[in-house]
């Protein structure tokens, strides 16, 4: 899969592993903004409006599909748009949404090109895959590692339990419900590989390894505190000294890194990607460390891709999956 952003003072063209992608650089050189605008690019067709300096933005796998933006000026007028649209798919379908261009006459319209799947080499029609298609392919998960106070609106409050008070505790909320939904499954599973398989117990085996491996990372991790997962409770719940600590309890390093790991066990071994930014915010060291590795084990499926100035993210091995940001640009000024 490749990258490649144009706007601003640089181009950019990135070219990722299939497995785990690390992008390094100080802080301001534009990692955060680069996984920002791939992040809503891929997740919801859209970039957010704070970035108006981006002309382009394209997204092509290994297939050659791709998923493309390009900022377009009202400027330009909408007849020389309607010329441009004689000859260009993309321009055709701003048209089709010719009135909200009008009613923004005279400001930037930034509207996504293309929400299919598009081969380069043929013809738009030839292929016809939307982003609601391509998540049924592929989960994207982005989290966030930032434990800013909740801003407490009615939703918030209605939905939340009290001890909900930072975005992390939100984040591990909305988890808790998908992980009893996740362990829901794993039993209507077991219910058709007793009825249905003649080697039960190793398909059993096969079906519980994740969720296993899952509680004896945790229980490693945590061990260090005194804490391990409660087995006997549905719900993701801690034991020390016999007393219960709930998720919403721990410390902020603990609850980011139980987040990232239940994130990818949620992720059932299915096709996923997930983005990170600065994951190792409130990490001790040697979590740190360890972090990509169990990521992948939890799920070898899942394609990394996660922003750092960091060197203990890398140290375990993951050297050879880090671009240098200044490696990836393209200062267009030194073309002059």
């Amino acid at each position: 899969m490749k990258y490649q952003i144009c706007g601003g003072k640089f181009d950019f063209e990135w070219n990722l592993h299939p497995d785990v992608n690390i992008l390094a650089g100080i802080n301001g050189s534009g990692k955060s903004t680069m996984l920002d605008c791939i992040c809503a690019l891929l997740s919801v067709g859209a970039l957010p409006k704070e970035i108006s300096f981006l002309e382009s933005l394209r997204i092509t796998f290994d297939n050659q599909k791709y998923i493309s933006y390009e900022h377009i000026e009202v400027k330009d007028t909408i007849r020389n748009i309607e010329k441009k649209a004689q000859k260009d798919d993309k321009y055709r379908r701003v048209l089709s949404e010719i009135s909200e261009i009008k009613n923004d006459a005279g400001n930037d319209y930034r509207k996504i090109t293309s929400v299919r799947f598009e081969m380069g080499i043929a013809s738009f029609d030839d292929i016809n895959m939307t982003l609601h298609e391509l998540h049924e392919l592929i989960n994207i998960d982005v989290i966030s590692t930032f434990d800013n106070a909740l801003r407490q609106s009615e939703a918030v409050r209605k939905l939340s339990d009290e001890n909900v008070k930072t975005e992390l505790d939100w984040n591990i909320e909305k988890l808790q419900k998908r992980y009893l939904d996740y362990q829901l499954n794993i039993s209507k599973k077991k219910d058709v590989i007793i009825e249905n398989s003649e080697n039960i117990k190793e398909y059993l085996a096969l079906l519980k390894k994740p969720h296993s491996l899952f509680m004896n990372i945790i229980d490693t991790l945590f061990g260090e505190t005194g804490k391990k997962l409660d087995r006997d409770k549905n719900e993701i719940s801690f034991l020390s000294d016999k007393n219960e600590i709930t998720p919403f309890q721990l410390s902020s390093g603990e609850k980011q890194l139980l987040i990232i790991l239940l994130t990818v066990l949620l992720q059932d071994n299915n096709q996923s990607i997930l983005f990170m930014d600065e994951p190792e915010i409130s990490l001790h060291i040697e979590w740190q460390k360890k972090l990509i590795g169990f990521i992948r084990d939890l799920n070898p499926n899942v394609q990394v891709i996660l922003a750092t100035h960091s060197p203990g993210i890398i140290m375990d091995g993951w050297l050879d999956k880090v671009s240098e940001i200044r490696d990836i640009v393209i200062d267009k000024n030194s073309e002059k």
